[in-house]
C-alpha cells in the first residue's frame, strides 16, 4: 500500500497522538528487575494534554546506585501500589498512541517484559525514540543524553532520573522536533521515524525546480558561517564556497550563480569559517576546471587579503568551538590536512584530547623528523592560507593557538586556556537552537 502524502506538514503532525513514557527501575533486566516509577505524558494536536505518574513498590531492595541516581528510597515506595495493581491504568493511558521515549530500546522492552511476566498482551504500538531522532537530525553530535539535549534546547529539566520529569523533558524535545519538521515541510509519516537527508538541522537542500529565490531566502537569514555546494548533472560538484556571513553575500551569489546549470544546491552550517575552508580543500579536485576558475575568482574578489605564507610555521595547533554547542575542534598544523583534526567535548574528553595532541607531537618528532606536512590543493593554497589567517586575526577570541612546548609541559597549563575558551565562548553559533 502506498504511503499517504498529506497536503501539509501541519495537517500530518496534528493528526498524530503520542504518549511519552519514562521508567525508573531497580536495574536493566526485566526478567529480574522491577519498575519503581512510571511517568507518562500525552501529546495531542501538538500540545501536552495529560500527565500521569506512579511510584511503584518493587517488592525488593533498591540498589544504592539507583537510590543515588533517582533519589527514590525504600520509604518512598513501601506504601506505593504494586505494578500489577496499576498496569491496566498504564496500558489504558497509552492506548493506541505512538509510544515515545528518549531510549525506547530500554523503556518499551522493559514495559513489555513486565506485561509478559504478568501474562498480559504486550504492546505493539508504533515507537519513536527521541535519542535516535537526535542522531538523525544532528549527525555530528557527540552526546545525546536527555540532560544535554535539554540544555542546548533550553528545556527545563529540574530533576533528572525522575520519571515524570524525564518524560516531560522528552515531550518538550519531541515538540521542538515536530516544530522543526513543520519548518522543513515533512509530508509522510515514515519520515518522522527515519528523518534522514533533508531533515538534518545543519543543512538545507534545494532542487532546481524550487528555484534560486528559495536558496537566497535561506542565505538572507543565515548570519553564521556556512558552506554552499552546487551540483550539476549526475551529482558533479560545480563549486564549493565557504561563506563567512551568508546574509551579506546574497547579492554576490546572485551574480555568480546566474549562469550555473545546476540540479541541486546544498547549504550547510560549518560553525567556524575555517571548517568550510577544509571542506573546500578536500573536495576542490572534484570540481571541473572551468568552475574551479570561477570559484577562485569569486573568492579572490570577495576577499582581497594579503598572502600568509608563514601561517603554518607560526602555529602548531588551533582550537575553536565546533558548530554544536559544547563541542570543540582542534586542528593540527604539524600534519595539516582535513583528517588531522579532532572534535571533542570539554571537559569530558580532556584525556582523549591530550592523547591526540601528544600523539601528533610524537609523530611529528619521530616519523616526520620535525618537518610539517601540508596537504593543500595548489590552486587554492594562497587563498586558503589568507582566509585562515584572516579568521585568526578578525575573531581572535574564538581561536586558541598552541605550540608543541605547551603540550609537552608536564603541568598541562594549556588545559586552563581551553577551559577559559569553553567558559567564555562555548556556544558562539547557538546551534542547534538556531538551525537551517
Amino acid at each position: 500500500m502506498q504511503e499517504k502524502i498529506f497536503n501539509s506538514s501541519e495537517e500530518l503532525l496534528e493528526s498524530l497522538r503520542f504518549c511519552v513514557i519514562d521508567l525508573e527501575t531497580t536495574g536493566g533486566n526485566p526478567e529480574t528487575e522491577k519498575i519503581i516509577e512510571v511517568g507518562m505524558i500525552k501529546i495531542e494536536n501538538r500540545k501536552i494534554t495529560e500527565e500521569r505518574s506512579f511510584l511503584i513498590n518493587p517488592q525488593k531492595d533498591i540498589p544504592d546506585f539507583v537510590q543515588k541516581l533517582t533519589g527514590i528510597r525504600k520509604a518512598d515506595v513501601e506504601h506505593a501500589p504494586k505494578i500489577e495493581e496499576v498496569i491496566d491504568e498504564i496500558v489504558q493511558f497509552i492506548g493506541d498512541t505512538i509510544l515515545v521515549a528518549h531510549n525506547t530500546s530500554f523503556d518499551v522492552p522493559f514495559l513489555n517484559g513486565v506485561l509478559k511476566n504478568l501474562q498480559r498482551p504486550t504492546m505493539d504500538n508504533k515507537v519513536i525514540c527521541t535519542n535516535i531522532m537526535t542522531k538523525y537530525l544532528i549527525p555530528d553530535i557527540m552526546s545525546s543524553n536527555l540532560q544535554y539535549m535539554s540544555q542546548i534546547f533550553n528545556i527545563t529539566h529540574s530533576k533528572a532520573h525522575r520519571a515524570i520529569e524525564d518524560a516531560r523533558a522528552t515531550a518538550f524535545l519531541l515538540l521542538k522536533y515536530l516544530e522543526i519538521f513543520e519548518e522543513k515541510k515533512i509530508r509522510k509519516v515514515n519520515q518522522l521515524y527515519y528523518p534522514r537527508n533533508k531533515f538534518e538541522l545543519d543543512r538545507a537542500i534545494f532542487e532546481n525546480e524550487e528555484g534560486l529565490d528559495e536558496v537566497f531566502k535561506v542565505l538572507e537569514k543565515t548570519q553564521t558561517p556556512a558552506i554552499l555546494s552546487v551540483k550539476g548533472d549526475n551529482g558533479v560538484i560545480l563549486t564549493i564556497l565557504p561563506l563567512k556571513n551568508p546574509s551579506i553575500e546574497v547579492e554576490a551569489m546572485k551574480v555568480l550563480l546566474a549562469d550555473f546549470r545546476w540540479s541541486q544546491i546544498h547549504i550547510r552550517l560549518s560553525g567556524p569559517f575555517i571548517e568550510g575552508l577544509f571542506f573546500m580543500n578536500s573536495n576542490f579536485i572534484k570540481i571541473p576546471e572551468t568552475y574551479r576558475k570561477k570559484t577562485i575568482e569569486y573568492l579572490k574578489k570577495r576577499h582581497p587579503l594579503p598572502l600568509a605564507p608563514t601561517l603554518i610555521d607560526e602555529h602548531d595547533f588551533v582550537i575553536t568551538p565546533h558548530l554544536i554547542s559544547g563541542q570543540y575542534i582542534v586542528y593540527s598544523f604539524l600534519n595539516f590536512s582535513p583528517y588531522s583534526q579532532l572534535v571533542f567535548k570539554y571537559p569530558s574528553h580532556k584525556k582523549k584530547l591530550h592523547q591526540f595532541l601528544s600523539g601528533q607531537v610524537t609523530r611529528f618528532e619521530v616519523q616526520q623528523k620535525g618537518k610539517k606536512k601540508v596537504y593543500l590543493q595548489n590552486d587554492i593554497k594562497d587563498i586558503f592560507l589568507s582566509l585562515f589567517q584572516d579568521s585568526l586575526t578578525s575573531d581572535p577570541n574564538l581561536y586558541l593557538t598552541l605550540k608543541n612546548s605547551d603540550i609537552k609541559d608536564e603541568r598541562k597549563t594549556y588545559l586552563d586556556r581551553i577551559e577559559k575558551l569553553a567558559l567564555e565562548h562555548g556556544d558562539p553559533y547557538k546551534f542547534p537552537l538556531n538551525h537551517l
